[in-house]
């Protein structure tokens, strides 16, 4: 089975943009307006892609006050689902396992089941400026073949 989660063993250090990041998110900050009102429409042509799947709930967000960069629903079984779109080149993503599980921060570990439940169940599907209307429903109509197939297993 394909992983759904990675683990931080240890504290990172801070790291500064480079020059040449720097410039690149300039020349790309003239089309943030363009960039926005697609991404906004994306995640709303997601919402009602995924509205007749059972079993889906879309992790809603103030999709009209901010720019998703991330699609995240919650589903039973993620990690099945998870194998089968990508059996079926779907790329979807874990974003992100629960930090207070991470070796990283052992120390601070206590029961946090909400966010347990919730960090079993997200799962981020392909979500970027250059998706189509046409491929957010080949997403979904494969979401919702993935979890009739995990739910037979």
């Amino acid at each position: 089975m394909l992983p759904t989660t990675y683990r931080v063993d240890g504290f990172g250090l801070r790291y500064q943009l480079s020059g040449i990041n720097a410039a690149i998110g300039l020349a790309q900050l003239d089309h943030f307006t363009t960039t926005e009102h697609t991404r906004r429409s994306l995640w709303h042509t997601y919402r009602d892609a995924l509205a007749p799947l059972d079993g889906v709930r879309l992790v809603d967000v103030d999709a009209d006050h901010a720019v998703q960069h991330l699609c995240q629903i919650r589903v039973a079984r993620r990690d099945r689902v998870f194998a089968e779109l990508r059996s079926r080149n779907i790329a979807v993503g874990v974003h992100y396992p629960p930090n207070h599980l991470q070796p990283a921060f052992a120390a601070w570990r206590r029961p946090l089941p909400a966010t347990e439940q919730a960090g079993a169940q997200i799962l981020s599907l392909p979500f970027h400026q250059h998706l189509t209307e046409t491929d957010i429903d080949q997403v979904a109509a494969a979401l919702g073949e993935a979890i009739k197939s995990a739910g037979d297993t």
